[in-house]
């Protein structure tokens, strides 16, 4: 059971005014100079006001509600002036918790004459562990006339649990840990390890991380909209090109798509995520008529809002609240998504060719 009042106190010396400029670059002489602070109404260095809310993440983090915490935001006042050197009393008490979200009051006082320097109040979630996840070939492929199957995202959640279940046919792309696409260094280094053997079949999990600005107010749009959109597109002709190319006869690129892309079902708070994966469905159509001529296929799956993956952080509240969407009251997970995908590897009929097909267990928008 969480805790719900906690305490430390904490020395501050003057050092820690010029420590702190050289973390922040905040190089103002009020905290830094000690002759022009000597000249202020303070009469020495003034202690930067961020460094309380570095105190409070020290709060959040190791005490209330500890290692598992998430913090969402705080709020500070200012009442009077930190004047290192000075022992400072940090306390805490959460004064409000529902659905895994807290919120804690804080204050932060000098120990000695109990001033009170800065109130504050920060919200917080709970974070979890993620599990580990398959990031080169697997070791065990090294059949030499065995052909691979190719999956990008290799290190995500969807993309590991493909993984997981293809045993000794996977060949794992990670996920690039900045870029969130495939990485395509890592890609041809496993290829050299299979040279001589056919694709099976690709399929496409990696997409970058999910952003969250609204369209019309976008801050460098054009670097954006390459990140999000033309990147990918890229990404995807590059992996047809090369099933086109290395692909044994009938196999598949597979395009996983999101119902954030579906009329109806746009996540307002992820605009170029929901504008990048609604060309998924186009693609494979364009894809499946030129592929067709090497005798290789494409095809989408489009999957609704999946318990691991890019969703492992949200809180149990929302995911609540996209399980109440559906008819069966929960989420798909991960693992459940990439039973689909194996289903879909196994089935050979051209037919499927140029469709895109949605697995949304009924989920309402």
């Amino acid at each position: 059971m969480t805790i719900q009042e906690a305490q430390f106190e904490v020395n501050v010396a003057v050092e820690d005014c010029l420590n702190f400029a050289r973390l922040s670059g905040d190089w103002n002489p009020l905290h830094t100079d000690a002759a022009y602070a000597a000249e202020s109404v303070y009469g020495r260095q003034v202690l930067h006001g961020a460094f309380s809310a570095g105190l409070i993440s020290r709060l959040a983090g190791m005490h209330l509600p500890g290692k598992d915490c998430l913090l969402y935001g705080m709020r500070l006042r200012f009442i009077a002036p930190i004047l290192p050197p000075v022992s400072l009393l940090v306390r805490g008490k959460i004064v409000s918790q529902a659905n895994e979200v807290g919120r804690v009051d804080v204050t932060i006082s000098d120990s000695a004459t109990g001033v009170v320097n800065v109130e504050a109040s920060y919200d917080f979630g709970y974070h979890r562990i993620a599990p580990k996840h398959a990031s080169t070939l697997n070791d065990d492929c090294t059949a030499p006339d065995q052909p691979v199957v190719l999956v990008t995202g290799a290190t995500g959640g969807l993309g590991s649990a493909v993984i997981r279940r293809l045993g000794t046919r996977g060949l794992a792309v990670p996920r690039g840990s900045i870029t969130g696409r495939f990485d395509k260094s890592s890609l041809s280094g496993e290829l050299s390890r299979v040279e001589n053997r056919k694709i099976a079949a690709i399929v496409h999990c990696a997409w970058p991380t999910p952003d969250n600005n609204r369209f019309i107010a976008l801050e460098n749009a054009e670097r954006l909209i390459e990140h999000h959109i033309a990147g990918p597109l890229r990404d995807i002709q590059f992996l047809a090109a090369l099933i086109a190319q290395h692909g044994q006869d009938g196999a598949p690129l597979i395009l996983v798509g999101s119902t954030f892309a579906e009329p109806g079902r746009h996540y307002f708070r992820m605009p170029l995520y929901s504008i990048a994966k609604s060309t998924v469905p186009t693609v494979v159509e364009v894809l499946a008529l030129e592929l067709a001529s090497t005798t290789r296929r494409c095809f989408g799956v489009v999957f609704d809002v999946l318990d691991g993956g890019m969703n492992k952080g949200i809180s149990n509240a929302a995911r609540q609240a996209h399980a109440d969407r559906s008819p069966w009251g929960e989420l798909a997970t991960t693992d459940e998504a990439a039973e689909q995908i194996i289903w879909l590897l196994e089935n050979q009929g051209k037919l499927l060719s140029g469709a895109t097909i949605t697995l949304s267990a009924g989920a309402i928008p």
